[in-house]
C-alpha cells in the first residue's frame, strides 16, 4: 500500500472520530523489527499508527492488540489512548490501530543516559511495579477474548512455544537447546495465571521528564505467570551496560517487588524471578535468531533484523551464567 493510499485511509478513519484533517503527513518511526510504526501529523496534532507489514509474524493479531490496550486503559494502565482498528484489506491496508500520541522516548540509552531523565529514572522503578500490578489484575474475561485460554503450567506452556519457535528455524544453538532442558526440569510449582505483557522492557516504555508516561507494544501479552514479566524486565540485555541495577537498568528488585505488592500484585519470590530471568534470556535468543532467519530467507530484508542475528550470543552467555551450578 503506497503512502498516499495510507494518509488517506488515516483520514478517513479520523473523520469518523469527529477529528477533520487539513495537511495530514505519514513518517516512518525508526525501529520495531515485527510491526511498522508511523507518526501521523495534522497541523500540530499526532496520532500514531501501528500497521503489520508483508509477511511479519506476531503472536497477537492486531485485532488482539486493540483490545489488549483498551483492556489496559480501563483498568489504569497508562497506555496509548486506542482510536481505530482496521482489518487486513482494509484502510490502512494491512491490520493496524490508531492511537493517540504520547510525548516522551522509549529509546533505552536515551532514559538511562540523558540528564534531563534523571528525575525519571528515580521514578520508574516503583511506576514500572506499579504498571505491572495493574497489567496482571485484568481479568481475562474482559478482553473480548484477546488471550486464549492458558494451561494449567504456564511455564511449561512457554517452554513448548519456544521449543516450537526454535525448531521451525532449524538453526543449532546449543546453549539454547541446554536453557530449554533446565527450564523443564527446574520448573517451578504453576502459579495462577495472569494476562502478562509478554515484552516488559525498556524500549516499550515511553518515557518523559516525569517518568513513565505509556507501555506500547503489547504483541507479546498471552495468559501467565506474573513473574514472567519481572524476569524478562530483568535480563542483563535491557539494562544497557548499567548491570548493577538489575531492574530495566535503573532500580533493585527488593525495591521493585516492595511497590509491585504495594500496588496490588501478589507475593513473588527471588527464585522464581531468577527462573523467568533465565527463561527471558532463552526467549531472546530465540527471538534474534527469529528475526535473522525472516531476512536470510527473504520473508523480509533488513540491515536491523540482520544485526539482531548477530546478538543471539548475549543472551546464550548470560543464561548460562544464570544456570550455572544449579543443574
Amino acid at each position: 500500500m503506497d503512502e498516499e493510499r495510507l494518509a488517506t485511509g488515516v483520514r478517513e478513519v479520523l473523520a469518523e472520530h469527529g477529528v477533520e484533517t487539513a495537511d495530514l503527513s505519514l513518517s516512518r518511526i525508526p525501529g520495531g523489527a515485527s510491526r511498522e510504526t508511523w507518526l501521523v501529523e495534522d497541523d500540530g496534532a499526532r496520532w500514531v499508527l501501528r500497521r503489520d507489514p508483508r509477511g511479519s509474524v506476531s503472536l497477537v493479531p492486531m485485532a488482539d492488540e486493540f483490545a489488549l490496550i483498551r483492556g489496559a486503559a480501563a483498568a489504569e494502565v497508562p497506555v496509548p489512548e486506542p482510536i481505530a482498528f482496521e482489518p487486513d484489506g482494509g484502510r490502512f491496508g494491512s491490520p493496524g490501530l490508531l492511537m493517540a500520541y504520547v510525548g516522551g522516548t522509549s529509546v533505552a540509552p536515551r532514559v538511562l543516559r540523558r540528564p534531563e531523565f534523571e528525575e525519571a529514572r528515580a521514578r520508574l522503578t516503583g511506576q514500572l511495579a506499579e504498571a505491572l500490578a495493574r497489567t496482571h489484575s485484568i481479568e481475562p474475561g474482559e478482553l473480548d477474548g484477546a488471550v486464549p485460554a492458558g494451561s494449567a503450567d504456564p511455564a511449561l506452556e512457554q517452554i513448548s512455544e519456544w521449543e516450537r519457535q526454535l525448531d521451525e528455524i532449524g538453526e543449532p544453538l546449543p546453549a539454547v537447546e541446554l536453557g530449554l532442558r533446565w527450564l523443564r526440569a527446574s520448573a517451578p510449582a504453576p502459579a495462577e495465571a495472569r494476562l502478562v505483557h509478554g515484552d516488559f522492557r525498556l524500549g516499550n516504555f515511553i518515557v518523559d521528564e516525569n517518568g513513565l508516561a505509556a507501555v506500547i507494544d503489547w504483541e507479546l501479552a498471552h495468559l501467565g505467570d506474573p513473574a514472567e514479566d519481572i524476569g524478562w524486565l530483568c535480563i542483563r540485555s535491557w539494562r544497557f551496560g548499567n548491570d548493577d541495577r538489575p531492574v530495566a537498568g535503573v532500580g533493585d528488585l527488593d525495591e521493585f517487588l516492595d511497590a509491585y505488592e504495594s500496588a496490588g500484585g501478589r507475593t513473588i519470590e527471588r527464585d522464581r524471578v531468577r527462573y523467568w530471568e533465565a527463561f527471558g534470556n532463552v526467549k531472546w535468543a530465540v527471538i534474534c535468531a527469529r528475526q535473522a532467519h525472516d531476512h536470510l530467507t527473504g520473508v523480509r530484508r533488513s540491515h536491523e533484523l540482520a544485526s539482531l542475528g548477530r546478538r543471539v550470543c548475549e543472551p546464550e552467555w548470560d543464561l548460562l551464567e544464570l544456570i550455572r551450578g544449579t543443574a
